[in-house]
C-alpha cells in the first residue's frame, strides 16, 4: 500500500518542483534583473520588442544580480 501512495505521490511533487522552478525564474530573477537594467540604463532597456528578444539576457542579469546581493551580504553581516 505504501508503494502505491509513493507511486502517485513522486509524480506530483516533481510536477509542483517544476513548476516551483519555473515561477521561480519567471517571476523573481525575472523581474530582478528587468528592474535593475530598467534603472542602470535610466529606462532605454528593456522596452517594447526588446524584453520578448532578451528575456534570457534580463533573466541572467536578475540571477547575477541576486547572487551578488547574497554574496554582499554574506560578506558584511
Amino acid at each position: 500500500m505504501e508503494e502505491l501512495a509513493e507511486v502517485a505521490v513522486k509524480p506530483i511533487l516533481r510536477v509542483i518542483r517544476i513548476i516551483f522552478i519555473e515561477a521561480f525564474c519567471e517571476f523573481l530573477v525575472y523581474w530582478v534583473g528587468r528592474c535593475f537594467l530598467f534603472v542602470v540604463t535610466l529606462g532605454h532597456y528593456p522596452r517594447g520588442k526588446q524584453i520578448k528578444e532578451h528575456e534570457g539576457r534580463i533573466i541572467f542579469t536578475g540571477f547575477v544580480v541576486i547572487i551578488f546581493s547574497i554574496v554582499l551580504i554574506s560578506i558584511y553581516v
